[in-house]
C-alpha cells in the first residue's frame, strides 16, 4: 500500500512537471505529433479567447482590420468585419521540424463572417453594385497554416522562438452561403439574381475572391502567436 501511494504521488509529480504553466495542456516534444495534436486541440479555445495577462488579443470573435482588393474587375472592401468559429476548430494535425525550423498545423472549421461591405464591378460574369451588410457562412473550411522561425536567446536567459514568415492554404469543402443587404440601391429582383448565382457558384467565388479576406485573418494569428513565443519560453510549453 505505502509503495502504492509512493507511485502515485510519484505520477501526479512527473504530470504537474510536464503540464504547461501557460496554457491547460500537457507538455510534448516538439516533433511528436500525436500529442502535438492533442495540445493544440485542448490550447485552441484558450488560446482563440485571449490571453489579455501577455498581451495576446481575443481572436473568436475576431475584429478584422480593413479589407480592400479589387481582384478580376471586382473592387470590394470590408470593415469593422468579425469573423466566429476558431474556438470550436478540430485539429487535423500538426507536422514540427525542429532541423528546418518550421511548423505546420493543418484544421478544419465552420466559420462565419460579417461586416459592413461595399462591392462595385462585375463578379465572374455578372455585374454587382453593393454598400451594405455581409453575412457569410463557411461550411467545413479546411486550413493549412504554416510557419517558419528562428530560435533566439531573450534576456531571460532562455531559448525563445521568433516567427520568420507565414503562409496558408484554404479550401472550403461543403459549402459556402452569402447574405448581402442593400445590393443595387435596394433593388429585390437583381438582388434576388445575384444572391442565387453566388449560392449556386460559390466554390468558385469563395477560391477567387476569399484569399484577402483569409490573409487579414492569418496576419491576425500570425502577430499574436509572435507575442505569445515572444513571452513564453521554449522550455515553458515544450518537452526539450
Amino acid at each position: 500500500m505505502k509503495m502504492f501511494i509512493l507511485n502515485g504521488i510519484f505520477l501526479l509529480f512527473l504530470t504537474d512537471y510536464t503540464r504547461s504553466s501557460v496554457l491547460p495542456v500537457d507538455k510534448c516534444k516538439l516533433e511528436n505529433s500525436a500529442c502535438m495534436i492533442t495540445a493544440f486541440q485542448n490550447a485552441m479555445p484558450v488560446f482563440f479567447s485571449g490571453l489579455p495577462e501577455i498581451g495576446v488579443e481575443v481572436l473568436d470573435v475576431m475584429e478584422l482590420d480593413y479589407v480592400e482588393f479589387d481582384i478580376s474587375g471586382l473592387k470590394f472592401t470590408l470593415s469593422d468585419g468579425r469573423l466566429k468559429g476558431h474556438k470550436n476548430a478540430t485539429i487535423d494535425d500538426v507536422k514540427w521540424d525542429t532541423e528546418k525550423r518550421r511548423f505546420d498545423v493543418i484544421y478544419h472549421l465552420d466559420s462565419s463572417i460579417k461586416g459592413h461591405y461595399t462591392a462595385g464591378g462585375s463578379i465572374l460574369v455578372l455585374p454587382i453594385t453593393g454598400d451594405g451588410q455581409m453575412k457569410l457562412k463557411l461550411k467545413n473550411m479546411q486550413i493549412h497554416f504554416y510557419i517558419e522561425y528562428d530560435v533566439e536567446k531573450a534576456e531571460d536567459g532562455k531559448d525563445h522562438i521568433v516567427l520568420k514568415k507565414y503562409d496558408f492554404d484554404f479550401d472550403v469543402r461543403e459549402n459556402a452561403h452569402f447574405e448581402l443587404s442593400n445590393l443595387f440601391n435596394g433593388n429585390k429582383e437583381l438582388s434576388k439574381i445575384i444572391h442565387s448565382f453566388l449560392n449556386e457558384n460559390w466554390k468558385q467565388v469563395v477560391t477567387e475572391f476569399g484569399r484577402p479576406i483569409m490573409d487579414a485573418t492569418a496576419k491576425k494569428f500570425f502577430k499574436n502567436i509572435n507575442i505569445f513565443f515572444e513571452k513564453n519560453s521554449l522550455e515553458d510549453i515544450a518537452i526539450l
